[in-house]
């Protein structure tokens, strides 16, 4: 056992209590009257010794100070405050909560956080690098990680633990995806005891059956934000097994975000120090940051997190771009700016990206036939901003999921407790004539003709595209628009999957190689609808019933929209030019197919219409004589995708070549 202690003044601000070369670093906030310190624990949890601080180590109610002379890996800890014992809140590293939900709930104080332990910076990153993916090439994937691999059917006995997520990066990789974004994976306490009634009508509104515990399963709560949740690992050491999947998503291309959520109490200077903590220590890609009166200026200006994605529902962009260059006119002389401007600016190109859901509204309107939205959805599907990411999704963690929006006009939250007067009550949804579950074979295949549809527009959007566990096959929550207390089949993932989910994942895979092979589909600037190239087409374009011809009026729900492949040259090659014809009117319309350019021709790629005859459409997608512009029939609510290829030699050509022969 060691013995010899000691304490001394140490002005290095390193948050909570760190391992380091000369010994333990405690910078620490606490409020004892007449002491303050550290309580030592050895391994079987007793305490051993008790440490004060003095008031040299003392500024304001900082403590700032080394401890030498013990073994951490032999050692947990706790603060005291007038010899009461504390957490750390900034701990690194928890002892305790191995379980999670009920199971933390009847252990008691048996799985109670015990103590703080310190963290030894031993991990072996083998050469880790960060993908940066950029925006434009991203397609993410969001999970919760007990949810993910928690239902049996996962067969893997690290199941609902970041070693679980880490089996899964096969099923992530053939899916097609460049990143993960994780809801908070800090320590909290997910079970929440009832909150006492404020009013009486309040007390008069719940039921006498109410448990006096309730779930918080998603996590957005306060926590300690700098320790992984032990209930999250499959080890004892959840540190060590986080770092081992970041590092192995890291060797597979693959990002990994994670969600914080901050209460508008934090102060800024604790967001920063826990967010750089992350990034430096974990090697974390990028963060959402979730919360009311979040101060996203000063986190977006944070010079430590300028190489690290920061995602939030809103930032201020233009206040945040004149900080940027008033920091760039202090610091390089006249003659230099403009060069070391565009430096910069190329630096920290669209590493901020707006999260929120105007995307997902709009989509859901066009997608059941509303009126007037056709202008709405093409601003959302060409939207692209220069300056920032967007990321695009049709469902997340709360709100209805993909296949509820065409299962479900009300919500159904009964099963979390509050008599189903939590969530959302507008969910732009539509059930396709059948509230809920059915047996009937016509809503059934209407359902999924409009889950194929919604999943079309996402992918074709130039916006980034995100998907929750789950949407890629159609998941159901059973109406639940707000499952954040449940903990079972309604949030799990499910790896057992039916014919239909199989076809469905099958079709949304086939769409995410879609968009990676083609990159008209995902520019890094907006297209700007203009034939800039002076090649005879411009980048984008809409077309109706006729070539080039457009109709916008109130009662029109379908368009063709055309992107040019000479916009976009990857290894000296053009890509292909793609037509996608959207008809969500509940009746057929025409759509004419412009002519391409010499010896190309239309070809029906993909379709969620049932009536489709690809041999006869592919016949008349054929301009090879480069004359004619071919139509093309879409029944009601289908979507068709059309790419251009090498077409048959024209006349003159064949003519040509038999002459050659002869």
């Amino acid at each position: 056992m060691d013995k010899n202690f000691a304490l001394r003044k140490w002005t290095i601000d390193t948050v909570g209590a760190g391992v380091t070369a000369h010994g333990i670093s405690i910078c620490t906030e606490l409020y004892g009257r007449a002491s303050n310190g550290i309580l030592l624990y050895d391994k079987n949890g007793e305490e051993t010794v008790r440490i004060d601080f003095t008031e040299e180590m003392r500024l304001g109610s900082i403590y700032r100070c080394i401890l030498t002379g013990i073994s951490p890996q032999n050692y947990s800890y706790l603060f005291h405050e007038d010899g009461n014992p504390v957490m750390d809140v900034s701990a690194k590293r928890l002892v305790g909560h191995r379980s999670f939900g009920e199971e933390h709930s009847k252990a008691g104080e048996a799985d109670a956080l015990k103590a703080c332990a310190f963290v030894l910076d031993r991990f072996d990153w083998q050469g880790d690098k960060k993908p940066g993916t950029a925006y434009e090439n991203s397609i993410y994937y969001g999970m919760h990680v007990r949810g993910f691999t928690k239902d049996s059917s996962s067969r893997i006995k690290e199941a609902g633990t970041f070693a679980g997520v880490q089996k899964k990066i096969p099923y992530l990789k053939k899916l097609g995806i460049t990143g993960i974004v994780l809801q908070p994976v800090y320590e909290f306490e997910e079970c929440m005891k009832k909150a006492d009634s404020r009013t009486v009508s309040e007390a008069a509104m719940r039921s006498a059956e109410e448990p006096e515990m309730r779930l918080n399963y998603w996590g957005y709560l306060p926590g300690y934000y700098m320790a992984p949740k032990n209930a999250y690992s499959y080890s004892e050491d959840a540190v060590t097994e986080l770092k081992t999947l970041v590092r192995q998503l890291h060797k597979n291309n693959l990002e990994i975000i994670l969600q914080f959520y901050f209460e508008p109490s934090m102060p800024i200077l604790r967001i920063r120090n826990i967010l750089l903590y992350w990034a430096e220590n974990y090697h974390i890609d990028g963060f959402e940051l979730l919360g009311a009166e979040l101060p996203l200026k000063e986190i977006a200006l944070e010079p430590g997190l300028s190489d690290v994605k920061l995602w939030s529902r809103w930032f201020p962009y233009e206040e945040i771009e004149d900080v940027r260059k008033e920091r760039t006119s202090l610091c390089i002389p006249m003659s230099d700016k403009k060069a070391e401007q565009k430096k910069i600016q190329a630096k920290e190109n669209r590493l901020l990206a707006s999260f929120r859901n105007d995307y997902s509204g709009t989509i859901r309107c066009f997608l059941k036939g509303d009126g007037g939205m056709l202008p709405a959805f093409l601003e959302c599907q060409r939207s692209n901003p220069k300056e920032h990411g967007q990321i695009n999704f049709l469902a997340a963690y709360n709100g209805f999921r993909l296949a509820d929006m065409v299962s479900y006009e009300r919500k159904h939250n009964e099963a979390n407790g509050e008599d189903n007067r939590d969530g959302e009550d507008i969910n732009y949804s539509w059930n396709c004539g059948i509230e809920g579950e059915t047996r009937k074979k016509t809503i059934l295949a209407l359902r999924m003709k409009q889950m194929k549809n919604a999943l079309i527009m996402l992918f074709t959007a130039q916006g980034t595209p995100f998907i929750f566990m789950g949407d890629e096959w159609g998941k159901s929550s059973g109406g639940n628009n707000n499952p954040y207390c449940q903990d079972n089949e309604i949030t799990w993932q499910k790896w057992t999957l039916k014919k239909s989910e199989k076809q469905l994942l099958a079709f949304t895979s086939e769409l995410i190689a879609l968009r990676k092979a083609h990159g008209i589909m995902h520019q890094k600037n907006p297209l700007k609808l203009m034939d800039y190239l002076s090649c005879g087409c411009p980048d984008l374009s809409y077309h109706g019933k006729e070539a080039w011809r457009t109709n916008m009026d109130y009662q029109m729900r379908h368009i063709g929209m055309m992107l040019c492949g000479k916009y976009c040259i990857v290894d000296g090659k053009e890509d292909d030019c793609l037509y996608m014809a959207y008809n969500m009117h509940w009746e057929a319309h025409d759509f004419a197919l412009p002519k391409l350019f010499k010896d190309r021709r239309w070809k029906l790629f993909l379709c969620t219409d049932e009536e489709k005859a690809p041999d006869e459409n592919a016949e008349k997608s054929d301009v090879s004589d480069n004359t004619a512009q071919s139509v093309v029939t879409l029944p009601g609510r289908s979507i068709r995708i059309y790419i251009s290829e090498d077409g048959p030699k024209t006349t003159a050509g064949r003519r040509k070549n038999k002459q050659e022969l002869k």
